[in-house]
């Protein structure tokens, strides 16, 4: 059984495919044969070593995979042999070619989508949602500002934001193509980050007013930018760092709790590790109900095979990919 699992940290030459032995099967969950695998950003954060101090090795990896059910535990109920299911292991595990995974860590997918664009849903439209709905509570009507609007989370926010009857929705991205693919998908505007200041373009479509609603996944000065164009009882939601470096802890933005006091402003962090599974089904339900309702599905920017995980991250690191990055088997 092919796997990808690391016993040392660095660059995307690390990430190698050898044999290990044929997992077990979970008494309450499934052993699924994957057909896709969809990376995420935090991956290379944790490639790196720098995700947590003193990380022990052998260190798995992979968070979200789509397969088949090959194999079902005495005690799991929901899924039979041979559906289609996708995995959502905040505990790593699924750069595999086999997916260990207990009933919690399996939903079903939207109707109509291919392997890869089922691997890139979970952690694409479940962090957007999450933090759309159950944290900002955003309604029709609203001003959005998405940072990183090209990539996997972002494109996912602008469809979701846009199906909920928000605007202006105004994204950011570095490029003139990049900004054209947000565009298409129903943004109002997106700035050029390289090129343009993005506070002029917000404060122009909002009147001065601002955005009632900021998916922030840069950090530094895009954040400290960020919260400057916040309409009073705006929100802003932290659901990345991609710009700071391994020594960003000596020069980490501080939040005066005056500045939340005079304008009622809400800023809040989303990290999905730490969903767990709380309301686990009823989650997956209400989000799957919505897309399909929507007629939407995740953007899949790059697909390469398995053995080209190091590519894979390689150009995800250099930021020359859109939507979703995707292994397949």
């Amino acid at each position: 059984m092919r796997k990808i699992q690391l016993t040392s940290f660095g660059g995307p030459e690390v990430l190698e495919v050898r044999d290990h032995p044929r997992p077990e099967c979970p008494a309450n969950g499934y052993l699924i044969e994957t057909r896709a695998v969809g990376l995420n950003f935090a991956e290379l954060v944790e490639r790196r070593g720098e995700y947590r101090k003193d990380q022990p090795l052998p260190y798995e990896m992979g968070k979200e995979a789509a397969g088949v059910v090959v194999e079902r535990g005495p005690e799991a109920q929901r899924f039979a042999i041979g559906d289609a299911v996708i995995a959502v292991k905040f505990n790593n595990g699924c750069y595999s070619e086999l997916v260990d995974a207990t009933e919690d860590q399996v939903i079903a997918p939207p109707a109509g989508l291919d392997w890869p664009h089922m691997a890139a849903f979970a952690n694409t439209f479940g962090t957007a949602w999450y933090a759309i709905h159950e944290q900002a509570r955003l309604r029709a009507g609203e001003a959005v500002l998405i940072q990183a609007a090209a990539g996997g989370v972002g494109t996912a926010a602008v469809m979701l934001t846009k199906a909920l009857g928000c605007g202006p929705v105004v994204g950011t991205a570095g490029s003139a193509d990049k900004c054209a693919l947000v565009e298409s998908l129903g943004a109002d505007a997106c700035v050029n980050y390289r090129e343009a200041d993005f506070r002029e373009t917000v404060r122009e479509l909002t009147g001065g007013r601002g955005v009632d609603f900021c998916l922030e996944s840069v950090g530094g000065e895009v954040y400290e930018r960020s919260l400057e164009v916040l309409a009073p009882v705006g929100r802003m939601i932290v659901i990345g760092f991609s710009s700071i470096t391994s020594d960003y802890a000596n020069r980490i933005p501080r939040l005066h709790p005056l500045s939340l006091f005079h304008r009622s402003i809400q800023v809040g962090g989303l990290n999905v590790d730490n969903l767990k599974y709380q309301n686990h089904h009823a989650f997956w339900d209400s989000l799957r109900t919505h897309v399909e309702a929507h007629a939407l599905k995740p953007l899949v920017g790059l697909t390469l095979p398995f053995e080209q995980a190091a590519e894979a991250h390689r150009a995800l690191e250099a930021r020359e990919t859109t939507g979703k990055v995707v292994l397949t088997f």
